[in-house]
């Protein structure tokens, strides 16, 4: 326990303890892709956590995964952005942000009516409407992305996630499932690794030293990008100045669970190997819902820093109940086959228990 709600500082920048809120969409913009009062009190009810990351916040119009995604690709966001992170640093946190771009996970009725642009069109499945990126989309969405960022800083935010996992455009052009690209930013791993390497370098580039700049990496996946390949990400990544790095997978978990000699996730000993082979901090994610899981995982130093994300959705208190010693109290996430707080959270049981008492 003391691990867990020890500080951390990385770059400067003391973390009250080593619980970090994971970004989960919340959906609950509109078009205007603007905070709203639903979401600071989202973000006021879950305080506790040493960094509350954002949710998916999309630099490019055409980049939504939804159409009530927050946005970041406007001056108009950073009013509604401010009072967000100026909250989350009042309630104790460092206040941190996900910085996204859905790429071919786009629809056009996520966008509505812009063009999803994927790396390449080869492989996409038949029917889909979008359109292969050129080197100048490459470098618009790279300058969106700064400009983002940008943004970020200028709204309060310390610490910038790129998001490069879970199937979006950073995944989508470092994995050989979705990127069949026959110019430099395809083929070899060094070519399907050049696009999150630039990204990060002009981001990181721009905001130096007003906010921590990581990454969202997706470093292996099934059938697909290697695990070796995801550790070459990183060590190109730590070369190029990141410090910290946040482990998940890209399209698929991977098959990893017979070099696994403990009950943790995948994802966490994915996270574990990270920070094993590269030495930087490394946030870990995965299947943690009960509390003595995250307790494990910071004594036995596996990560640095343990996500919560479902359990958290689940328990707003789940953070400050650990901290007050009442986490016994917790009312833990079921871990449902069909999570409902991605499509109508008011229908999630623990949440429906909670309401009713």
């Amino acid at each position: 326990m003391k691990k867990l709600l020890s500080e951390l500082t990385i770059e400067k920048r003391i973390y009250a303890n080593r619980i970090v809120m994971a970004p989960l969409a919340t959906w609950l913009s509109d078009e205007s892709a603007e905070v709203k009062e639903s979401h600071l009190e989202h973000y006021h009810d879950r305080r506790g956590p040493g960094l509350i990351i954002v949710e998916a916040t999309t630099v490019s119009p055409e980049g939504r995964l939804s159409p009530t995604q927050l946005g970041i690709f406007e001056d108009r966001h950073i009013e509604g952005l401010k009072k967000l992170a100026q909250l989350i640093k009042d309630d104790g946190a460092v206040p941190g942000i996900q910085i996204h771009h859905a790429g071919g996970q786009a629809t056009l009725k996520k966008t509505y009516g812009l063009m999803p642009l994927v790396p390449s069109k080869t492989g996409v499945k038949e029917g889909k409407e979008c359109r292969e990126v050129t080197p100048d989309d490459i470098k618009r969405i790279q300058n969106d992305f700064v400009a983002g960022a940008e943004r970020a800083v200028d709204a309060g935010f310390e610490y910038i996630e790129i998001h490069g996992a879970h199937g979006y455009l950073g995944t989508q052009f470092l994995s050989p499932i979705t990127n069949k690209r026959e110019d430099n930013y395809g083929g070899s791993l060094e070519n399907r690794q050049r696009f999150i390497l630039e990204l990060f370098s002009v981001v990181k580039d721009k905001v130096a030293g007003r906010a921590t700049v990581s990454c969202r990496l997706g470093a292996a996946e099934k059938d697909g990008l290697t695990m070796e390949e995801g550790i070459d990400t990183a060590e190109k990544l730590k070369a190029l100045g990141m410090n910290m790095i946040n482990i998940s997978c890209a399209h698929t978990i991977p098959d990893l669970e017979d070099s696994i000699d403990n009950d943790f996730s995948v994802l966490i000993n994915m996270g574990g190997i990270i920070k094993e082979k590269t030495g930087m901090k490394v946030i870990g994610v995965g299947a943690v819902k009960k509390p003595e899981t995250a307790f494990a995982i910071a004594e036995e130093e596996l990560v640095d820093m343990v996500a919560v994300g479902k359990a958290i959705l689940s328990d707003p208190r789940w953070a400050s109940k650990i901290i007050s010693g009442k986490e016994d109290t917790i009312d833990l996430c079921r871990g449902c086959k069909r999570c409902m707080w991605f499509t109508t959270p008011e229908r999630c049981p623990v949440r429906m228990k909670r309401e009713k008492v």
